[in-house]
């Protein structure tokens, strides 16, 4: 009788299960470079722990991996990475990853709301079909698939060089003094993004409604008061079409108003806005303060892409001068509480009017169709307007210290006042809120409405695929439909166009 089996003894050719591994892309491509420099396949498969079959399963894959390897853009991912899957939109990952590389290189802090909301954005305008909802497992299988790792940093003012801003706080001093400037001939200027029909996500999945998906969130806002705090520059707005129909038979706007395919500012909307707008308002006002004709006035601004060089911001006595990179977070006026105050008034209107016509029984869908572009403009051009003049001044505490102290203008606690402000409105939009019976409402926190008020605070603002601009058609009869306010009016003529409302 035979005996079983697993009696019988297998001697020296007994030989343990292979346990199974995965190698990493990395770890393929090294595989691959040293059979091709004449490794032999035995040594490979003790090396790497693979069999065989693995190894020549490779080698039928060489071209395909070499070249995944060779296109990354971060090859030290790749020693994690195991699979060849790519993005299924992978034009739109590659943009929001140059976005965020230059968000990054400017130390500006990402979070996944930001990355989100503009992923978004570049859906919309790279016209890819289908939904997405950019939810966060989205968000985790991208920064899974490019190696990304949202670090924690305290905000801009680590990236200033202060030995530099010393320096240059030294000489804009001396530019003060040897020129004999008052800061009435002293201006900033600055572009912000507002997503001016954002509301906190919260308030759209309660109940039965459902996250809207195209609502029209960016334009851009120039904005611009010299140093004294006595004059503002009419706002420069920027939206996708010249000819809006919310804006037909409007006569009076208050505002410059742009138009181009991108809402977002070019240098030859700026340099328009300079020798247009700019220059004559900051001259009128000169000569009403009291100075000469031809004195001198100094438009200072940051290193945007979008600025035309120095050299061509020039007019009459009127120059434009550029902070230097390394120190423009933490002296630019603009940055230091000007377009957050500007912001914030704007947004603080927004949702009192959403959260009193959701007390009328109006659903907030119903709302956000009804507030359109213009009362958008009409509201930012009140926020502006009613910024007040000690905001304007202490934002030139850091770079103009001795000014602020001549004029008795210095706050020594700034910060903390802005602060007190603002969770004074949000404490009181919170306590509005919870007084409604709408459970769309009464159940929002402190942190959605933070999310609003921080959500456009990074967001670009000229835009980082290409410096095509919208052709638009100067036909004032052709206006757009108002149930979509970004549509484009297409002109042959493929300039910017300027339409100003009085």
């Amino acid at each position: 009788m035979s005996k079983r089996v697993k009696d019988i003894p297998m001697g020296n050719s007994e030989k343990k299960k292979r346990k199974h591994l995965s190698l990493s892309i990395a770890q393929k491509v090294e595989l691959l470079q040293k059979l091709d420099g004449g490794v032999s396949v035995k040594c490979l498969t003790e090396e790497y722990g693979v069999g065989t079959t693995t190894v020549y399963d490779l080698k039928k894959q060489k071209d395909k991996l070499l070249k995944f390897y060779s296109d990354s853009d971060n090859q030290e991912l790749m020693k994690n990475r195991k699979t060849l899957h790519r993005a299924k939109n992978e034009d739109l990952d590659h943009v929001l990853i140059e976005w965020i590389q230059q968000q990054r290189n400017k130390d500006i802090p990402l979070t996944g709301l930001l990355v989100m909301n503009q992923a978004r954005i570049y859906h919309e305008e790279l016209n890819i079909e289908g939904e997405c909802e950019y939810s966060e497992g989205w968000l985790q299988k991208f920064k899974k698939h490019h190696g990304i790792k949202y670090l924690k940093i305290c905000g801009e003012k680590t990236s200033a060089n202060h030995e530099l801003l010393e320096n240059y706080i030294d000489e804009f001093a001396k530019i003060i003094s040897n020129e004999n400037l008052s800061p009435e001939q002293i201006y900033n200027a600055d572009e912000t993004a507002l997503y001016w029909c954002y509301l906190p996500r919260k308030t759209l999945t309660m109940g039965d409604e459902r996250a809207t998906t195209d609502c029209k969130d960016t334009k851009q806002r120039l904005t611009n008061a010299n140093a004294a705090g006595t004059h503002k520059i009419k706002l420069a707005v920027f939206g996708t079409s010249l000819y809006p129909r919310c804006l037909k038979g409007v006569h009076n706007l208050s505002v410059q108003y742009y138009a181009n395919k991108k809402a977002s500012v070019t240098r030859e909307i700026f340099s328009d806005w300079f020798d247009k707008h700019f220059v004559p308002a900051a001259q009128a006002h000169c000569r009403q303060a009291g100075l000469e004709d031809n004195c001198k006035i100094l438009l200072f601004l940051d290193n945007c892409s979008a600025h035309p060089p120095p050299e061509l911001l020039v007019k009459s006595n009127v120059l434009g001068i550029y902070f230097p990179p390394s120190v423009t977070s933490v002296t630019q006026p603009c940055d230091q509480g000007i377009l957050r105050s500007m912001k914030s008034k704007y947004k603080h209107f927004f949702l009192n009017s959403m959260l009193a016509s959701v007390n009328r029984g109006l659903k907030i869908q119903d709302f956000l169709k009804e507030f359109s572009l213009k009362d958008a403009i009409y509201t930012v051009a009140n926020g502006w307007n009613n910024v007040d003049k000690s905001t304007l001044t202490n934002a030139w505490h850091r770079l103009w210290a001795t000014m602020m102290f001549e004029n008795d203008l210095a706050d020594k606690d700034f910060e903390g006042f802005k602060d007190s402000n603002e969770k004074t409105m949000v404490s009181k939009l919170i306590t509005y809120a919870k007084s409604l019976l709408a459970k769309s409402v009464n159940k929002l926190e402190e942190a959605d409405i933070e999310e609003m008020l921080n959500i456009d605070n990074y967001a670009p603002i000229v835009h980082p695929l290409s410096g095509e601009i919208a052709e638009m058609v100067l036909n004032t009869d052709q206006y757009e439909d108002s149930s979509s306010n970004d549509d484009d009016i297409v002109n042959t003529s493929g300039k910017n166009l300027h339409r100003s409302y009085g």
